[in-house]
């Protein structure tokens, strides 16, 4: 089960309010001092979703998946409004990702914020090789994928949602190039990523996914991404105010408590 997508291919309406909650460990000793530890057990994760203008399909598809997991109860997938789906944004060479074999990868590349966070990406191999990431998430849903890209040759650069991709003719300035597709398939997984002719020569920087229309400002993460597979709701009622014939209003509520 997942959160329903708006129709539009919107993840949410806004505004959409985020919160983390810590929880804090304070041990009292005898002699009087105490000793404070952080309990990262006890994390939350909460939005609040202000549903404004919900035609009858969209606020059907919440109350469907309100009564299939009995409010609070059963989990579900929830996709974060607010942050990037990718895990590991800046290490390509962390096991989230699913790289080609003969793919090199150098870090400490200048990137396009003046830091040195982007990632030299060479495709040392005799066929297309790609920088890849697939995620737990529903086929027939809008996706971004979004990336900062430069070349220092005549190098492009091949970005993929499934079995959908776009060609990138680059040059030696950065620039945020971006893939918007539906796949409008059953599949309960995606594949996001960049791929590399024989030989291409690339850097590339904040590569995002988000499941919307277009990309917004890059959210570096590390890893926890933006798919959250155990969310629930956070009450076991909320208040729909019908405003019109096709107009429905809510406040929303989602929690997140499982690492």
């Amino acid at each position: 089960m997942v959160f329903p997508q708006l129709l539009t291919g919107a993840s949410a309406l806004y505004p959409v309010t985020l919160k983390l909650i810590q929880r804090t460990v304070v041990n009292a000793l005898g002699d009087g001092s105490t000793v404070v530890f952080a309990d990262p057990d006890a994390a939350a994760t909460g939005w609040e979703l202000h549903a404004s203008g919900m035609t009858l399909a969209e606020w059907t598809a919440v109350e469907t998946l309100f009564l299939a997991t009995s409010g609070m109860w059963q989990t579900f997938t929830f996709l974060d409004p607010t942050g990037n789906l990718l895990e590991q944004s800046e290490d390509f060479s962390a096991g989230a990702w699913t790289n080609g074999a003969l793919i090199e990868l150098t870090t400490g590349v200048v990137d396009p914020l003046g830091t040195t966070r982007a990632t030299g990406v060479i495709n040392a191999g005799e066929a297309v090789e790609a920088v890849a990431q697939t995620l737990a998430v529903p086929g027939n849903y809008s996706y971004c994928l979004s990336v900062w890209a430069r070349t220092d040759g005549a190098s492009s650069v091949k970005l993929m949602i499934g079995s959908t991709s776009k060609t990138f003719a680059l040059t030696s300035a950065w620039q945020q190039i971006s893939l918007v597709v539906n796949l409008g398939t059953s599949a309960t997984s995606v594949t996001f990523g960049a791929q590399l002719a024989v030989g291409a020569s690339v850097n590339l920087f904040g590569m995002q996914v988000e499941a919307q229309l277009a990309a917004s400002d890059y959210k570096m993460t590390t890893t926890q991404g933006g798919v959250y597979p155990n969310a629930r709701f956070g009450a076991d009622r909320f208040t729909v105010t019908a405003q019109g014939t096709d107009v429905y209003d809510a406040v929303i509520q989602i929690v997140n408590t499982e690492n």
